[in-house]
């Protein structure tokens, strides 16, 4: 018995040990169960160290200046959904932050009552921080629109030559631009098949960006003067989209309105100009505007293979801001006192999708889209702000509408088990016209306002998938778009220009053929032909090693210019590698490297007369023409590597170090040859007509360290490590520099923004 009983004892012994450790797998789950009905909140805080000035390194993150920082993150989410789940609870709120100490913050919240209604609320900052080396003499702060000269400033003929008054008023000032957004959107279910959403947003915009300010020299004085000043951006949006939704057995509807009101709260900057006197004038800023538009779609499933969606909508946008007037430009009272701007949008499309059969998925869709702009056209008579004496304009507004077709076929094929072929095919009509086209200002009857007046585009799309195996799939597609547009060359623009006319004219028509040489086209509305391939490859080369391989070429053709852009070339190479050394440690390189390439054919003036300081030369002859090549080559590549469960699964450590290097060239080659009474060439620096000029070439390095270490259940330290170094080289600065602009430009040294920056952040991260 005794023998019996210490065997049973045994017995249940092992039994409790055995249900203890079968035990264990099944509180692993219910607390992984329990952590997806019951997510974790945290809280993330820490100091983050800047260690130098940089309006460029800055530009979005907040990091700008040079010193300490806060930052924070923080998740929060409750509701008894969570907590009640399995008692029907069916509430939730969360509350989420990022970057809560900089000027990149974003702080949402949110609450729902599941199959009910929800709620949320969002704010959104950003600060763009554009620059901090540009100097100015004027007095008015950044985001302001009164600009004035101190009063012993006097005047600058030449800007090149300024006096010691005149370079001490120069004050450095810092150009950002902040936009504030603020979201509330709703939802009500009224019931299974209805619901109701709200959506409503609140942009405000403040602070400057740069802009060229072209101060008028009337009356033949001193010619043009441009200061270069901060526009001020103060102006907020209301965005509305209230929309009903239904929702059928095989059908939904959605109607719904939108409305966008911006307001700007400066109708004009003012500024005081420093060439022959100095006088007050105006410059006028983006006028106040209001859009409305009632939106219908919807989709109907005729059955579980074929299906139909469409949408309409009608929008009309309305400016009527009273016009800025400087009296000293106007030669005859404006027409009228605001534009009385109004335009109609008008959209529908329609998308037919049926998986024919097993193998086969055809699609077909159409759409339409009109801008009709009913904006009156009028003259107004007005100097030039070249001050030339004689040079007065009689320009119309252009009320330019355009009406588009677009038609696409797509058809999905399988070949077999593991190949598919699809072929696109996308047809294209844009029609371009004025309505009322300076109707009263004695043009002929029908006179068109546009040059390019339509364009049809056939574009063909095809792609071919294989997957040979499940660690192999290929991809191979091939691009053609065919670009026909039509041309009146007796369209007159609403701008001077004498070059359309035909050379053996002897009246001249402004405007004629947009003023630019007969056979000249922009190239975005210019016929082109655009084709090329493109191929992607992923391989799982192993558990441990995967590659992808992805590549893509364009070329375009400018088939019908004489002029203008005749051809471009791009093509992008990326790869990127992926290699699983071990359990939580990962190896990571990437490279990609882009290329584009544009070349075009334009012809001089006439024949002219050039001189320098040193030389009086004969440089272009009658129909001289010259070739100019524009070309951008742009290459990243990096290494990243990851390895977590060091210090016994306790420490996690990351690291990733990038090289980006961007290079932009332009070069001209004359079509003739010159003559020079002093042996110089057309690339002197005195000159530069001819040649390439300096690379525009921007080399940034970056290197991020991290690691972050878990100090319990609950609590994480984390470091991080931000190397950055960009050396920018870009001679556009130049121009900005003192004793290196035109002698009309008021300097304002900035600089082209290369930096060197160590950044640090130190944060607690609490999880509960």
């Amino acid at each position: 018995m005794k023998t019996m009983n210490k065997n049973f004892k045994l017995s249940v012994l092992a039994v409790a040990v055995a249900g203890a450790l079968s035990a264990l797998p099944a509180q692993a789950d219910d607390q992984e169960a329990a952590a997806l009905k019951t997510p974790s909140n945290f809280l993330e805080l820490g100091p983050i160290y800047n260690s130098a000035d940089s309006a460029k390194y800055g530009e979005y993150t907040g990091l700008d200046r040079s010193g300490w920082y806060l930052g924070g993150n923080l998740g929060v989410r409750g509701g008894n959904a969570y907590s009640n789940n399995e008692g029907g609870g069916t509430e939730r709120w969360s509350i989420f932050g990022d970057d809560l100490g900089l000027t990149s913050r974003n702080l949402r919240a949110t609450s729902s009552n599941q199959g009910s209604w929800s709620v949320g609320v969002v704010y959104d900052e950003l600060r763009h921080y554009i620059t901090d080396t540009y100097t100015t003499p004027y007095m008015g702060a950044m985001g302001n629109n009164v600009f004035t000269l101190p009063s012993n400033f006097g005047t600058a003929s030449n800007t090149t030559a300024l006096n010691t008054t005149q370079l001490g008023a120069f004050h450095p000032l810092e150009i950002s631009s902040t936009r504030a957004n603020t979201t509330f959107n709703s939802n009500l279910i009224i019931n299974s098949r209805w619901n109701v959403s709200f959506d409503y947003n609140h942009l405000d915009q403040s602070g400057a960006k740069l802009m060229g300010f072209g101060a008028a020299a009337l009356n033949g004085a001193n010619g043009e003067v441009v200061s270069i000043l901060p526009m001020p951006t103060n102006w907020q949006t209301d965005t509305i989209n209230l929309a009903l939704n239904w929702k059928g057995d095989k059908g939904h509807m959605t109607g719904s309105y939108f409305g966008s009101l911006f307001r700007n709260n400066y109708n004009q900057v003012t500024f005081e100009t420093f060439g022959g006197a100095n006088t007050l004038q105006n410059m006028s800023t983006a006028p106040s505007n209001m859009f409305h538009q009632l939106n219908l779609s919807g989709g109907y499933a005729f059955s579980d293979r074929t299906k139909l969606a469409g949408n309409l909508s009608y929008g009309r946008n309305t400016q009527d801001t009273g016009f800025v007037v400087d009296p000293g430009m106007m030669v005859s009272p404006a027409p009228r006192s605001s534009l009385g701007g109004l335009v109609n949008n008008s959209h529908g499309d329609l998308k037919l999708t049926d998986q024919t059969t097993r193998k086969l998925k055809l699609t077909a869709g159409i759409k339409y889209d009109e801008r009709d702009n009913q904006t009156s056209s009028n003259i107004y008579n007005f100097n030039a702000i070249s001050g030339e004496t004689g040079s007065i304009a009689n320009y119309p507004n252009t009320p330019l509408s355009t009406r588009k077709y677009l038609v696409e076929l797509a058809g999905d094929y399988a070949l077999a088990q593991r190949q598919s072929v699809r072929v696109a095919y996308a047809y294209e009509d844009v029609s371009r016209w004025c309505n009322q086209y300076a109707v009263n200002a004695g043009y002929p009857a029908g006179t068109n306002c546009v040059v390019a007046t339509a364009t049809k585009d056939n574009r063909l799309d095809a792609t071919y998938k294989l997957k040979a195996n499940d660690s192999l799939d290929f991809r191979l597609g091939y691009l053609y778009s065919d670009r026909n547009s039509n041309f009146d060359p007796n369209a007159i623009a609403a701008f001077i220009g004498t070059k359309g006319n035909p050379v053996t004219a002897t009246t001249l028509v402004p405007g004629l053929n947009a003023g630019d040489f007969p056979g000249f086209y922009p190239m975005f509305d210019a016929s082109r032909t655009e084709q090329g391939p493109k191929a992607n490859v992923n391989w799982q080369v192993s558990d441990r090693l995967s590659l992808a391989l992805g590549g893509k070429y364009l070329e375009d053709n400018y088939y019908d210019s004489t002029y203008g852009v005749k051809n471009g070339k791009f093509w992008s190479l990326n790869l990127d590698a992926n290699y699983l050394y071990r359990e939580n440690g990962s190896v990571s390189a990437y490279f990609t490297r882009q290329s584009r390439e544009r070349t075009m054919t334009n012809l001089q003036n006439g024949p002219t007369t050039t001189t320098t300081a040193t030389a009086t030369r004969i440089s272009v002859p009658a129909n001289g023409s010259w070739n100019n090549t524009l070309t951008d080559d742009d290459t990243t590549f990096g290494l990243g590597a990851k390895q977590g469960g060091l210090m016994h699964g306790k420490l996690e450590l990351t690291g990733d170090i990038t090289y980006s290097l961007g290079n932009t060239n332009y070069g001209t080659q004359l079509n003739y040859a010159t003559t020079t009474t002093t042996g110089l060439t057309c690339s002197d620096p005195s000159i530069m007509s001819c040649g390439s000029l300096p690379d525009i070439r921007n080399a940034m390095t970056q290197l991020k360290l991290g690691g972050a270490y878990q100090v319990d259940k609950n609590s994480k330290v984390a470091l991080k490590y931000i190397y950055q170094h960009l050396n920018s080289n870009d001679y556009y600065f130049n121009g900005y520099q003192y004793g290196y602009t035109p002698t009309t430009l008021l300097p304002s040294n900035q600089q082209p923004g290369s930096y060197n920056v160590n950044t640090v952040a130190v944060t607690y991260v609490y999880n509960f």
